[in-house]
């Protein structure tokens, strides 16, 4: 009888379900929507999206409905996926007319606690990006800004090889990048340098990346969770570097960090930031500016240490800047300009292994592409995996080729775009480029290396690791 009663009440709650689907997939009446799948109920396609690669998520529905545009039902949000080139190029033309910004709900439960106490906005107010407004009103991350940053940048990677790699014969490099990554995120976003501080971050900071694109749950052992107890660890830590900044500013050091202008900073009223929403937005900055730039690192390593030509090449370009400086000279700004071909080999280097695999946006307006209606309220995914190995686009694309990207045999136009192109490319571009340099500069210059494990697995799809850690074998110039 116990068995009859389960069984009947499942029956009913499927029955429910899929009629609450029935509805919502007619709910659009006469509109012409894009050819596509929401999936199953309320879940819709999320656990593809999330456990499959995305290349083969998106490359399979653009085969069987359209290369152009597909709907879909990812983490809770009905959505257009606009495809292709020509994708890219409609979605960064028309940011803010038929676009917003918009975070994914685990993201916004990660980086918006503050939301909780606040007042909510009201259905006029826009979407804004917070992060991005806060760091480039005062210009931190333009060209003269970063430029007084880069001797600290450089000097950073120095060290931090000196104490992780220096007489040791064979090494990892991922933990490396992502301890010289935070490290340098902290000091430019927060003006703190205190490595032991720092170095008790750097898994939290894992553990929040994995989370942003997850399914919400507060189980013990799922992604979200261990995300959110992360989050919170770092919360604390940092609301602890803001009253220590405060101290400081109060006592009349120098504010020349990001930190700091978030502190003393006013809206139209007078009112200051709370503490607990500038950690929010710093927390969001220093993700952002960390698992990206690790990611790169990491896989350039590998690429760079499985082809001697490519290295040689990289390093003949790094030894000319090193032998036109004077001993314990730092790099400058001019010297970065000289790094033609080492770009070129970072370029390649994101083609294979996004740091971005795409972000979402909201819809403004109803709005028709490719013959076909997407809704006000929908949200749109953009992502890089429609063309970045595609061979209409790539000569050889399964080939790591640097030289690709010469003048010449450039790809086309929104064909490689790695940070998002329009009014919302990604603010950090020129950070990360400097960042990475800096690292490849001064291990080129020091060491050459052996990737140990040709084929070693590489985990997740929104923060690819290598599953060892990607051992080398260093050998000193």
């Amino acid at each position: 009888m116990e068995l009859f009663l389960l069984l009947l009440s499942l029956l009913i709650f499927l029955s429910l379900a899929l009629t609450v689907s029935i509805f919502l997939r007619g709910s659009n009446g006469d509109v012409n929507l894009p050819p596509g799948s929401f999936g199953w109920p309320i879940i819709g396609e999320t656990i593809e999206f999330l456990f499959g690669k995305p290349e083969k998520f998106v490359g399979d529905r653009m085969k069987k409905y359209s290369p152009d545009i597909f709907k879909t039902k990812i983490l809770g949000e009905k959505t257009a996926v606009i495809c292709g080139p020509s994708g890219h190029k409609f979605l960064f033309s028309n940011e803010q007319k038929l676009f917003t910004a918009f975070r994914p709900h685990p993201m916004q439960r990660l980086f918006r606690s503050y939301k909780t106490t606040a007042p909510q906005p009201s259905a006029q107010t826009p979407v804004t990006n917070d992060e991005a407004k806060v760091i480039r009103q005062p210009g931190f991350l333009k060209p003269e800004a970063l430029a007084r940053f880069l001797g600290a940048m450089d000097m950073i990677t120095q060290q931090q090889l000196k104490v992780h790699w220096e007489g040791k014969s064979e090494v990892k490099a991922f933990p490396l990048s992502k301890t010289v990554t935070l490290t340098l995120a902290c000091r430019f976003f927060m003006g703190i340098d205190n490595p032991e501080r720092i170095s008790r971050l750097v898994d939290h900071f894992d553990d929040i990346t994995l989370g942003m694109h997850s399914i919400i749950s507060n189980v013990p052992g799922t992604i979200f969770y261990k995300a959110n107890k992360a989050a919170a660890a770092i919360r604390k830590e940092l609301l602890t570097v803001i009253k220590e900044k405060k101290a400081d500013i109060a006592a009349g050091k120098p504010m020349q960090d990001i930190l700091s202008h978030m502190i003393v900073v006013t809206d139209a009223t007078g009112r200051f930031m709370p503490e607990v929403e500038i950690a929010d937005k710093i927390m969001g900055l220093l993700v952002a500016g960390y698992s990206t730039v690790a990611t790169t690192i990491t896989f350039l390593m590998k690429y760079v240490g499985e082809d001697s030509e490519i290295y040689n090449k990289i390093r003949e370009e790094q030894m000319e800047i090193a032998n036109s400086k004077k001993i314990g000279e730092l790099l400058d700004w001019e010297d970065m300009k000289k790094m033609k071909y080492s770009w070129n080999a970072i370029c390649e280097t994101m083609r294979f292994v996004p740091p971005l695999q795409g972000t979402f946006r909201e819809v403004l307006t109803d709005f028709t592409y490719a013959g076909y209606t997407v809704p006000k309220g929908w949200k749109v995914y953009w992502t890089v995996s429609t063309t970045n190995m595609n061979p209409k686009y790539f000569k050889d694309p399964e080939k790591f080729n640097p030289s690709r990207y010469d003048e010449g045999e450039a790809p086309p136009p929104y064909t490689y775009v790695p940070f998002g192109g329009g009014p919302r490319m990604c603010p950090g571009k020129e950070y990360a480029r400097l960042a990475i340099l800096t690292f490849l500069h001064n291990v080129v210059k020091k060491y050459k290396w052996e990737v140990l494990f040709l084929d070693e697995k590489v985990d997740g799809d929104m923060m690819p690791t290598p599953e060892k850690g990607l051992p080398i074998r260093l050998h000193c110039h």
